[in-house]
Formats: structure tokens, C-alpha cells, sequence
């Protein structure tokens, strides 16, 4: 069973939940400069658009993972970080090592992936 995070290893995964929160930030900036404004050209209108389309999603799944990080960030200060958000045990620094921002332990995450996907 997994142990309780030591403060070398809560210090580790904070530095990388900041690193991480400053790098979707830095894309996020990135893909709203490079939207390119509509113009009055009919041919690459509908190609502009999509684009503008799929360059918004993606930014919008980059702001819901910096409200994933900004929740770890604020987890780590009441010391509820690294505990499974549905069965409350702690969650391996290995697994956090890789998904800092994560909520859930493997078998809740698996077990709810398994539900959602039936349910599709």
C-alpha cells in the first residue's frame, strides 16, 4: 500500500506542477497569437475557420488541465494532495511523478474509464 508523501517528494511535485502550469500558460498565449483575424477573402474562409475552432479546443483542454493544477497547487498548502479523490488512498509518487495534477488513484481512474466508455 502506498505511503504518505514525504516533503522532498511533495517539494518535487510541486516544482513540476508549476513548471507544467507555466509551460500551458506560455501555449495557451502562443495559440491566441497565432490566430490569424478573419479576412475578406472567401476561399480559405471555412479553413480558417475550423482552424480557429480546433486551435479554441485545444486551449480550452489547456485551461481545464491549469484548473487541474491550479486544485493540486491548493491541495498541497491542506495536505489533502496525493490522496485519491474516491477512495482516499494515498496515491503512489510514482503515478504523481507523471501526472501531478491527478485526482484519482490507477484503479479509480481505471474503473471510471471502464464506466464512461460503456457508457458511450
Amino acid at each position: 500500500m502506498p505511503q504518505a508523501l514525504t516533503a522532498v517528494q511533495r517539494d518535487e511535485l510541486k516544482a513540476l506542477l508549476l513548471a507544467h502550469r507555466s509551460e500551458l500558460l506560455l501555449q495557451i498565449a502562443q495559440k491566441r497569437e497565432n490566430l490569424t483575424p478573419p479576412s475578406a477573402d472567401e476561399g480559405g474562409v471555412v479553413q480558417r475557420n475550423v482552424a480557429r475552432e480546433v486551435e479554441q479546443a485545444l486551449t480550452d483542454i489547456e485551461a481545464a488541465d491549469i484548473q487541474r493544477i491550479d486544485h493540486a497547487l491548493k491541495t498541497l498548502e491542506d495536505s489533502s494532495y496525493g490522496l485519491c479523490g474516491e477512495c482516499g488512498c494515498h496515491i503512489p509518487f510514482e503515478r504523481l511523478k507523471i501526472e501531478p495534477q491527478t485526482q484519482h488513484c490507477v484503479a479509480c481512474k481505471s474503473r471510471w474509464e471502464q464506466q464512461h466508455h460503456k457508457a458511450h
